[in-house]
């Protein structure tokens, strides 16, 4: 298993669209990430295709987050659920410090 920084330097480096996904989560939509981060289950749900749901999917790609359907039955707008990995908890953290660090 690789070092978290090189794995993350890595990502970012070959999926530059994953630093344009961070810069276009509001405040709001960070928060909820950090929540995510403090809570030991990790677990969210967030709206299809909102900038949440766009960025979570790029850190599965990565084995950071699993994204699973949320069973809303009747819902008007299809919802997502998503879990931070063991790997994500160590992760996203550092991701995040990169990507903010201009």
């Amino acid at each position: 298993m690789r070092p978290v920084y090189v794995e993350i330097t890595e990502a970012i480096a070959h999926d530059p669209e994953m630093a344009i996904l961070y810069g276009a989560l509001s405040h709001g939509d960070r928060s909820i990430l950090f929540a995510l981060l403090d809570n030991d289950a990790g677990v969210g749900t967030t709206i299809s295709g909102s900038a949440n749901d766009q960025f979570w999917y790029s850190l599965t790609k990565y084995g950071w987050m699993a994204r699973s359907d949320a069973p809303f039955p009747g819902a008007p707008i299809q919802m997502v659920n998503y879990r931070i990995t063991d790997r994500g908890f160590r992760a996203i953290p550092a991701l995040i410090c990169k990507l903010q660090t201009p």
